[in-house]
């Protein structure tokens, strides 16, 4: 875990019925689409998550959504909006929910106090020291307006790509082809006027389980959308009509460099407040100081503006090197520590025998012999400390005392999860890529901040920063 660099959407679609008595409840966990329904009916999404993955070389996104849907339809769907025509493929069913077990965040370092640390170091962690919390060919179309490009099957569901010239057109062609669509038509047209184009999917819910009451329950196979685009952009405006109040969007963005939200959006605001307060706990230097400050002023003037405002969350960064892609190789051996994280320069790993034997010397060179208190905190330590619960790191002597280090050993606590769904990390194989980052972070976004669609752009290499382990402080 790296001194200065170690840290703490979903798919929007436009979905349509089949049916004029369509009636769909939505389970709030596990939403990853804009619903909507006929005019009469009442859907909303308070949830949703995505997988997105940028080229910025080739001009190449892709995004991945995994709806869920409970309800008594025949059939129905979802419109989802692009730049440019998309390729569809099908993904793993449980993708989403390897993702989350991957990026589940290490547990914080503990020191390991020991006779090799100075007198003083106890006194000062003791105090606050480095620990302290702080607060296909183109088909004709009745429609002159709208024009079928492509029709096809991805998994089990069958799908249309189409374009229109203007929204009105586009309703009426809905509605001929027996699709109630719920939404108004100038939502249509804020796409329409950017040339993007529409998928139409249609859903089967004969694919999924039957409840007694002869409704339908179950999660579609997660479906992945590539297509060329100018720059990573995240249709949000569609979102807002089938949102009540607001919706808690997850993203897991993978490109060449660490990806952020724009200006007030940026989760930088309550990470860096987050890290830095982390830090004045540690000795933060004058410049850290002042940096804080202004993050504080920054969101107090914020909340005084709009008092509903709410930071963007970092959850998860890291680049996908050789030890983060050993864990899609072989789940069970790697995942706890997943490479023991970023470690500060000069610290390694060591074996619980040579961290034993190195506390033994230390005592030994303080008397002619180890006192009785010493030979049972070395038995509580060989227990505590076994390889299967973590690992223990040697700092470098040069850094102890210095920023979050204090003391010569620290103990890494191993992540835990559940084996068998561990063992499934390997259906990620192929999907996060060796040298890439993988950024995940969560914006609870208001009806009345749907105004407009998303665009992430990478951070500057100069103030990228890993988050894979707790740090003791929440952000604001």
């Amino acid at each position: 875990m790296k001194r200065t660099k170690t840290f703490y959407l979903s798919l929007l679609a436009l979905t349509f019925t089949l049916a004029s008595t369509l009636q769909v409840v939505v389970n709030p966990a596990k939403s990853a689409c804009c619903y909507f329904a006929a005019k009469d009916k009442d859907i909303n999404q308070p949830g949703q998550k995505a997988f997105i993955s940028w080229n910025p070389k080739d001009k190449a996104e892709a995004f991945t959504v995994q709806p869920k849907f409970e309800g008594n339809a025949i059939d129905f769907g979802m419109v989802v909006p692009t730049p440019s025509r998309p390729k569809l493929d099908e993904m793993p069913r449980d993708f989403f929910k390897d993702l989350a077990i991957y990026t589940i965040l290490m547990p914080l370092p503990q020191p390991i106090y020991s006779p090799l640390d100075p007198i003083n170091v106890v006194k000062g962690a003791m105090a606050g020291g480095g620990f302290r919390k702080s607060s296909r060919a183109s088909l004709a179309d009745d429609k002159a307006s709208v024009k079928v490009l492509e029709s096809g099957v991805v998994g089990s569901l069958d799908y249309k790509i189409i374009v229109a010239s203007d929204a009105s057109g586009l309703f009426e062609w809905l509605k001929d082809n027996h699709y109630s669509y719920g939404g108004d038509e100038s939502t249509l047209q804020f796409y329409i006027k950017k040339k993007w184009f529409f998928t139409v999917m249609k859903i089967d819910p004969k694919q999924m389980k039957t409840g007694s009451d002869g409704t339908y329950t179950g999660e579609v196979t997660p479906t992945r959308f590539s297509f060329s685009s100018a720059e990573c952009v995240y249709p949000l405006k569609i979102t807002q009509l089938s949102v009540k109040d607001k919706t808690d969007a997850l993203f897991y963005v993978q490109a060449p460099g660490e990806m952020d939200m724009q200006a007030d959006w940026s989760w930088m605001h309550s990470y860096r407040s987050m890290y830095l307060t982390y830090m004045l706990g540690c000795s933060a230097d004058p410049q850290q100081q002042q940096e804080l400050q202004a993050c504080n002023q920054w969101l107090s003037n914020k909340h005084s503006n709009d008092r509903n405002y709410e930071t963007t969350k970092l959850e998860w960064a890291k680049q996908i090197l050789e030890p983060e892609i050993s864990v899609l190789e072989d789940p069970l051996k790697n995942y706890a520590q997943m490479g023991t994280g970023d470690l500060p320069p000069g610290a390694k790993v060591i074996a619980l025998g040579d961290f034993l034997n190195e506390m033994h010397q230390a005592y030994l060179a303080k008397s002619n012999e180890i006192p009785p208190y010493a030979k049972q905190q070395l038995t509580r330590m060989e227990d505590q400390y076994q390889p299967a619960k973590g690992a223990i790191v040697k700092y470098d002597p040069k850094t102890v005392g210095k920023g979050y280090i204090w003391t010569t050993f620290a103990w890494y606590p191993a992540r835990e999860a559940p084996s068998e769904d561990v063992k499934g990390l390997t259906r990620l194989k192929g999907h996060l890529q060796k040298g890439r980052w993988l950024t995940k972070f969560r914006k609870i976004v208001r009806k009345d901040e749907m105004t407009h669609d998303l665009v992430l752009a990478e951070v500057p290499k100069e103030k990228q920063q890993s988050y894979t382990r707790i740090m003791p402080t929440s952000p604001p």
